[in-house]
């Protein structure tokens, strides 16, 4: 009985750092964490069905996920870089349907999981949070929506650019979620190739406005950054 009491604790302390949750109250919580599992997957070793997202709904604790596309090429489209405080599938748990979308883990991951038809029903008596899901899913839309316009219009010096700020947190100085990440995969969020990305960072850091380090990016000049958000022409 202590065991039980103790996960439930901790579960409802990992939903409390979600800002989803800051409004809800701890019965419904309790409720909700009940019917959750902790899961810890090890990148290299585990992936993310996706058949398993029609039946389970997902909350980040700890680590990091691509969500993409795949064509028929084999071709993909980079959607969202999913952390610590973020769900997935919202889209499933909305429409009923499967996503057609593929999961790649960057990061080892802890998650709770809860069951879809669980999640549903919890949410229509909970409307408060069901209003808080609705703007987090309305705000990972908008920076959807920002990146498909940034590849479809911008040029590339001025798409890693916005990549950068859109990830800057001014108050820490530092540049958050897409840390660590390789430049493989910072160049496939702007569209481009690693070799071409490479080649506008080190241009970035010869004009002063970055350093870079080992999956590592420091803004040194931010005035600059910004400029360069709206360059017109690239370097090269």
């Amino acid at each position: 009985m202590a065991a039980d009491q103790n996960k439930c604790d901790l579960y409802i302390h990992l939903l409390r750092n979600n800002s989803i949750f800051e409004t809800t109250t701890e019965h419904s919580l309790l409720s909700l964490v009940n019917s959750c599992t902790l899961k810890h997957l090890i990148k290299g070793e585990h992936t993310i069905d996706k058949e398993c997202t029609l039946y389970k709904f997902h909350f980040i604790v700890k680590g990091k996920i691509k969500v993409y596309n795949l064509n028929q090429s084999d071709k993909h489209f980079t959607l969202f870089i999913l952390t610590k405080n973020d769900v997935f599938d919202v889209f499933t748990l909305i429409n009923t349907i499967q996503h057609d979308v593929c999961y790649e883990l960057l990061e080892d991951l802890d998650l709770l999981v809860v069951p879809m038809d669980i999640m549903r029903d919890w949410l229509k008596t909970n409307p408060d949070t069901l209003k808080a899901f609705f703007t987090y899913t309305i705000q990972q839309f908008k920076l959807l929506e920002s990146h498909i316009l940034d590849i479809g219009t911008n040029t590339v010096t001025a798409r890693l650019a916005n990549l950068l700020l859109r990830h800057y947190n001014e108050s820490t100085g530092k540049i958050e979620h897409i840390d660590n990440l390789a430049h493989e995969q910072l160049a496939e969020l702007i569209g481009t190739s690693r070799a071409v990305f490479n080649r506008h960072i080190q241009l970035f850091k010869k004009e002063g406005i970055i350093d870079v380090s080992r999956k590592h990016i420091k803004i040194l000049d931010l005035q600059l950054l910004k400029e360069q958000s709206d360059t017109k022409d690239p370097f090269l």
